[in-house]
């Protein structure tokens, strides 16, 4: 209990620390468009600057929060050296990437989604690593500190679904994109808080929302378990979220079809079926290949 109580001060914290970032980080980027330096931030809102705080807030109390728990090994969070990394990172990357494309592929065919005139081609380098990166960070924070966190109170399955609602909670409770922000303060990051929850006033967008993430953070969890690493998930994660930032590069749509498809290739009920099917493969590759294989030396 006195691990729990911890671990809900480090929620608390990172929302505080996000609110009072999010204003300062909204001037810099004022400030670098200014210049001419990253000149798409001079129409950024303020919202998003929010989110960026929030997560640059968790990131930050992460290890202060691990020696606070009196953590000083990897394997006290979980985690073992992966000798097998790279080919575990490459089949979920695989395996994700290659399912939701699909699924975009028969989007286009029932005309769901047209393809854009000008196809951007030389962006894929770009979101290829844009992808790697954002998994790397997100699964450090969820999978690495966050469920090894939990894996000290509480059971394993317990840990994995706490870890997922508090995945889940993080990218759908944002601020409403529709506020606006007339004078940005230094308390303006606390302001945006209460709007958070406004999808919540959205029966089919909690449906079709929440639930892909929430499976997509099972998945997740659950291959973070069976590994004792965290690259599989990183693979599957870059691979939904590089497949995801592509399609929206060189397609475009005009309606969404809530609960069943969203405003994003990965959101839905429709997609939710696809990451069943991708985290049934990553069990049966983690089963039938991955177990024969002779792991290397770390």
């Amino acid at each position: 209990m006195k691990d729990l109580g911890k671990i809900l001060a480090y929620f608390i914290g990172v929302i505080v620390l996000g609110a009072l970032l999010a204003p300062p980080l909204y001037w810099a980027g004022q400030a670098l468009a200014a210049r001419g330096v990253l000149r798409f931030l001079a129409d950024t809102d303020f919202q998003k600057y929010f989110n960026r705080g929030v997560l640059i807030a968790a990131l930050a109390l992460l290890w202060p929060t691990v020696r606070w728990l009196q953590i000083n090994r990897i394997r006290e969070l979980g985690l073992d050296p992966d000798g097998r990394w790279w080919k575990r990172f490459l089949a979920g990357f695989l395996i994700a990437g290659v399912l939701v494309l699909a699924l975009g592929a028969v989007y286009i065919g029932v005309d769901i989604y047209r393809w854009k005139k000008d196809l951007a081609w030389g962006r894929l380098p770009v979101l290829m690593l844009s992808a790697i990166v954002v998994a790397l960070v997100e699964e450090g924070l969820f999978r690495g500190g966050i469920l090894g966190l939990f894996r000290r109170s509480v059971s394993s399955r317990a840990a994995v679904l706490w870890t997922s609602i508090i995945f889940s909670a993080v990218h759908f409770l944002k601020p409403d994109d529709e506020i606006e922000v007339a004078r940005i303060g230094w308390l303006t990051g606390f302001e945006m808080i209460p709007h958070v929850f406004h999808k919540f006033g959205e029966p089919m967008l909690l449906l079709g929302e929440f639930t892909t993430i929430f499976v997509l953070a099972l998945m997740l969890g659950d291959v973070t378990l069976r590994t004792r690493s965290l690259w599989m998930a990183i693979g599957l994660h870059a691979g939904v979220v590089f497949a995801k930032m592509s399609f929206s590069k060189f397609t475009k749509r005009d309606e969404v079809y809530l609960p069943w498809i969203g405003k994003e290739l990965q959101i839905g009920l429709v997609p939710v079926v696809v990451l069943l099917i991708a985290w049934l493969l990553a069990r049966l590759w983690l089963r039938y290949v991955d177990s024969t294989s002779t792991p290397a030396r770390s």
